[in-house]
């Protein structure tokens, strides 16, 4: 059966200029984001994220095409968000004492996508289309991308040979780890301990 979206479905009908347009795009936005973790993805509605927004439901019909792509709006932002911090990280990473270090990565990037979990949840088990959203399907090269700054931070502590294919191994085991920690937590002993473990592979892959 054909999915019922369309890729237009996904994009803003225009991208704001002035200054109150932009303001008015950013409410919408923050209140989609906002309200998800709330009211869920079925019980939010374009009725609510206007009257959150403190716009009217024309003005938000200006900008979007529906409540979809303000969705996709909030996805593009969640995972800038998680991004940035893992950028800032990865210097503080770099920094650290070279026993820890790769174990203080696993733990930086499963705080930094914790902050998000409620809203991560959502996208995982509610929104129907989250793999099609292009901020999603970018999210394994962007962090692909981070190895050339991790090699600059790491004080020759990462091998360099790591080949691209080994790199989304490590990618995808620590990604796909953390997030279902994250969205499915275990009792604290065992959650640690999953943890622990994930560094321990990763600095025996690494290093």
């Amino acid at each position: 059966m054909a999915q019922p979206w369309q890729a237009g479905d996904f994009e803003p009908k225009k991208r704001p200029v002035q200054r109150r347009s932009r303001e008015t795009f950013e409410a919408l936005v923050e209140a989609c984001t906002w309200l998800l973790p709330r009211r869920g993805y079925a019980g939010t509605t374009t009725n609510h994220v206007a009257a959150r927004a403190g716009v009217s439901i024309a003005s938000l019909y200006e900008y979007f095409p529906g409540k979809d792509a303000i969705v996709a709006q909030v996805a593009d932002r969640m995972v800038a968000r998680i991004l940035a911090r893992l950028s800032e990280d990865a210097i503080a990473v770099g920094a650290a004492p070279e026993v820890g270090a790769v174990r203080l990565w696993v733990e930086k990037i499963h705080d930094t996508v914790m902050r998000e979990h409620e809203l991560i949840a959502v996208f995982v088990y509610q929104v129907p289309y989250t793999n099609r959203l292009d901020a999603i399907r970018a999210v394994s090269g962007r962090l692909l991308a981070f190895s050339p700054q991790l090699h600059r931070h790491d004080g020759g502590r990462v091998r360099r040979e790591i080949s691209p294919a080994l790199m989304q191994l490590l990618i995808n085991l620590v990604t796909s780890t953390i997030l279902q920690l994250v969205v499915e937590p275990l009792e604290p002993a065992a959650h640690r301990a999953l943890l622990d473990e994930l560094a321990t592979r990763v600095e025996e892959w690494v290093r």
